[in-house]
Order: structure tokens, then sequence, then C-alpha cells
């Protein structure tokens, strides 16, 4: 008798996964639905407003593959879950409808990304004629995933961040878009990403000399490794490193310039060290000491 109680469907097929694979095709799965004979995959036909059915499969079977599908579309689906019970008559179930969106395989290639001053980031980007706009993304160093910072629409290739934190490094990459009939955006994948090493300078509190030997104290600086002191005979340089402190937290910066030297440059920097390789500031304006 226990046979008698799949002679109806148990709840609703449920769509517990709708995605763009990497081969251009959607894949889908749902649970098991009890009960049922047969699944029926079914896709929104925007033309006529109506599901149209795509496949037809066993109840053993809880996945399916479409690959009649194009890029930058949007796509609905629906699973019905089908039986034939003893009297002849035939018992559906269907899920909820889901929408996919299949993002457009072009990528957009960062052109630069600069830094002007502290705080401040500017980026350049080349152009998606077919584009209806533009998803600026950035991350922090050692996060992996990259968070949407800015959206703009039309074709605007240029962006300044005014956002950025003393210390940090961020990495930005763009992304166009396109509007899809319902006004959804349909996004190309990811492009390449450009750092950006958001370094504030420093400032000199004070400075001692004693014969030939000069000493800055300098303000504490966020979320950085050394303080450099660099030394030039002239003030366009070129500049030789001089002094470097063991940290961030050494404020005071010593030199003793050569023997028969009348007056020096000295520039300070703040730098910062990430994966292998040191990045610093610009330097504080360039100042002159006689001796």
């Amino acid at each position: 008798m226990s046979l008698q109680l799949t002679d109806r469907i148990k709840g609703k097929p449920e769509l517990t996964r709708l995605y763009e694979t990497n081969e251009n095709a959607v894949a889908l799965s749902w649970r098991e639905t009890p009960g049922a004979q047969q699944y029926i995959v079914e896709k929104l036909n925007r033309e006529t407003g109506l599901f149209d059915k795509i496949a037809r499969v066993p109840e053993t079977v809880f996945d399916y593959v479409d690959e009649d599908v194009e890029t930058a579309q949007v796509y609905t689906y629906r699973i019905t879950a089908k039986r034939v019970k003893a009297d002849g008559s035939l018992m559906l179930r269907r899920s909820a409808q889901q929408n996919v969106t299949l993002a457009d395989p072009r990528q957009v290639r960062m052109i630069s990304a600069e830094h002007p001053g502290f705080g401040a980031a500017a980026l350049r980007w080349e152009r998606d004629e077919k584009a209806d706009g533009y998803r600026i993304n950035r991350r922090l160093a050692g996060v992996s995933v990259p968070l949407p910072l800015a959206y703009l629409e039309g074709q605007v290739l240029s962006f300044r961040d005014d956002t950025l934190i003393s210390g940090q490094i961020y990495y930005y990459s763009v992304q166009s878009f396109r509007r899809a009939e319902d006004d959804e955006l349909i996004f190309s994948h990811a492009g390449n990403e450009l750092m950006v090493v958001n370094l504030d300078e420093t400032e000199i509190l004070r400075q001692k000399r004693t014969g030939r030997t000069v000493s800055f104290f300098v303000r504490v600086t966020a979320a950085i490794d050394h303080y450099v002191l660099l030394r030039a005979q002239k003030e366009d340089g070129p500049y030789t490193e001089v002094f470097r402190s063991e940290s961030g937290l050494d404020l005071k910066l010593t030199d003793k310039a050569p023997a028969g030297t009348k007056s020096a440059w000295y520039t300070i920097r703040c730098v910062r060290e990430y994966e292998g390789a040191e990045y610093s500031s610009r330097g504080t304006k360039p100042l002159c000491i006689k001796f």
C-alpha cells in the first residue's frame, strides 16, 4: 500500500542552482520531488510571454544544461514535475520561475590608475562601443573579492576616486554593461586590475643641526613601514637615500653631510612594503640646509 502514496506529487520541484557556465551555457539543478515520473525544463519565450518546453528528463535526473543561449541576455526558467496517476489523469507541479543573466564575455581594459595626490586615484579605461555604461570595481590588497564602487551611464571613460584611506593599497577594474529589455543590467567580465598605493606625506615638525649633522623630527603617518631621508646637491635632485627609519614609529631621521658641504637639499618620503616591492610617497617639499 505504500506505493499508493506516490500516486500524487508531494510538494513542488525547487530550483537549487541556476548559473552561467564557462562554456556559454546555463546549468540548472533541482531537488528531487517525491511522486514525479518526469521533469520538464521550461524557458520563457520573451516574444510570446509563454514558457516553452526545452527538455524532458526521467525522475532520476535532477539537472540540465541549456546550450541554446546567447551572451548578454536574461533567461527565465522553471521546472515542472509530471505524473500520470492510476486513473489516467495528469498531475503537474511547477517551480517558481527564476532568472539568470549571461555576462558579455568581452573585457574592458583599464588603461591607467594613477595617484594624483593623497586620498585620490585617477582611472582611465578603453571604450566598449556597445556599452550603455560602466561599473568601477575596487578591492583592498589582501581581499579577493572586488566590490562595486561606481556606476557610470554612457561613454564616460574616466573616474576619480577621492575616498582612499591613508596607507591602503587598492586594486581597480572596470566592467561595461548593457541594459536588457526589462532594464536589468548585463555586465561584461571584469578586465585587468591596476594598483594604486595611497601614501600620505609626513610633515617635518622641527629640525636640528650640529656641525654637519642634521636631524629631522617628523609627524607619525598611518600605515607605513619606513621613513626615508634623501639628500641632493640641488633642489631638483637627483636625491640619494641617506637614512631609513627602522619602522614607521621612528620619528627622528639623521644625516651627516660630507666634508666641505656648504648646503644640501633634503626630502622625506613615506614607504610601504607589499609583496616584495616598495612603494613611496612623492616626498615632502625639499628643504635647504646650510652648513
